[in-house]
C-alpha cells in the first residue's frame, strides 16, 4: 500500500487509532479526567487536554514511542496494556499476502457464512497436487483463480440443490429417502456431462447423456425419476448459459 500524504503507511495508522483506543481505556481505568492526565504529562497549558483528545482519537500523527510509553506510564500501566496492539501490527502478513487473502474474500461475496467460510478454508489449507514449482506471482493468481472457481461451484451447488428439491416434491418423494440421494448424486453427474462437453461437438455430449440414459437401470432403479431429473437439469444449464453464468 502506498503511504498517506502525512508519510506514515496505512497499516500503522490503523494501528495509531486502535493504540488511541487502548489509551483511552488505559486512562479510564486510572480514574483520569483528560485534564488530569495532561496534567500528570506536564501539559500545564490550555491545549493540554486537546493534546490528550488528539492521542485518543489517533488523529495524532507524531504518535511516537516516548510519547507512547510516557502516556501508559501517566495512567500507572506497564507496556502489557498495549503489548498485543503492537504484536498485530508487528505481526501483520506481506502485502501482498493482505491483498490475496482480500481478494478471495470478495471472491465469496453474497454466498451464505457458511460457504464464504469454505472458500476461505479452501485457499488456506488446500495445496495443489502437481509438484510444479510456482513463482510467488503465479501462487497469488492461481489462489485467486481457484477461490473464484470454488465460489463459482457453490453457487452452482444451491441452483442443483434447488432444483433437486423442485423435483423431489413433483415426485412427493422425502430427502432423506434412498433414491431421493441416488437423485441428488445423478442431477450433480448430469450437469457435470453438460459442463464438460459444453464446447465439444454435439456428438459428443449426445453420447455422454445417452451414457447417463443407462446409469439407473445399472443401479436396479426405476428409470422415470431419473430422466425427470435430467430433463430438470438440463432446462437449469440452459438458462444459465443463456444468463452467462457458466463462464
Amino acid at each position: 500500500m502506498k503511504p498517506s500524504p502525512c508519510g506514515l503507511s496505512p497499516e500503522w495508522l490503523g494501528t495509531v487509532r486502535r493504540l488511541g483506543l487502548r489509551l483511552r481505556e488505559l486512562r479510564k481505568q486510572a480514574g483520569l479526567t483528560q485534564n488530569e492526565l495532561a496534567l500528570r504529562l506536564g501539559r500545564t497549558g490550555p491545549g493540554g487536554k486537546s493534546y490528550v483528545c488528539r492521542i485518543e482519537r489517533g488523529d495524532f500523527p507524531g504518535l511516537r514511542l516516548p510519547v507512547l510509553m510516557e502516556f501508559v506510564y501517566a495512567c500507572g500501566a506497564g507496556p502489557e496494556g498495549i503489548a498485543d496492539v503492537l504484536y498485530q501490527y508487528v505481526r501483520r502478513l506481506p502485502p501482498d499476502e493482505e491483498r490475496v487473502r482480500k481478494q478471495v474474500t470478495e471472491a465469496a461475496i453474497g454466498l451464505p457464512l457458511m460457504e464464504q467460510a469454505r472458500v476461505v478454508w479452501y485457499d488456506t489449507f488446500h495445496k495443489p497436487k502437481s509438484g510444479r514449482r510456482e513463482t510467488p506471482e503465479q501462487n497469488r493468481d492461481r489462489r485467486v483463480r481457484e477461490a473464484k472457481g470454488q465460489a463459482r461451484a457453490i453457487r452452482w451447488e444451491g441452483r442443483l440443490h434447488r432444483v433437486w428439491n423442485d423435483v423431489l416434491n413433483e415426485l412427493r418423494l422425502p430427502g432423506s429417502a434412498p433414491l431421493a440421494i441416488h437423485l441428488r448424486a445423478y442431477a450433480g453427474k448430469v450437469f457435470g456431462a453438460l459442463r464438460r462437453t459444453r464446447k465439444t461437438r454435439p456428438v459428443w455430449r449426445a453420447k455422454a447423456m445417452a451414457r447417463l440414459d443407462e446409469w439407473a437401470t445399472e443401479h436396479g432403479l426405476p428409470p422415470e425419476p431419473f430422466t425427470r431429473m435430467k430433463q430438470a437439469v438440463t432446462v437449469l444449464f440452459a438458462e444459465m448459459e443463456r444468463k452467462g453464468e457458466l463462464d
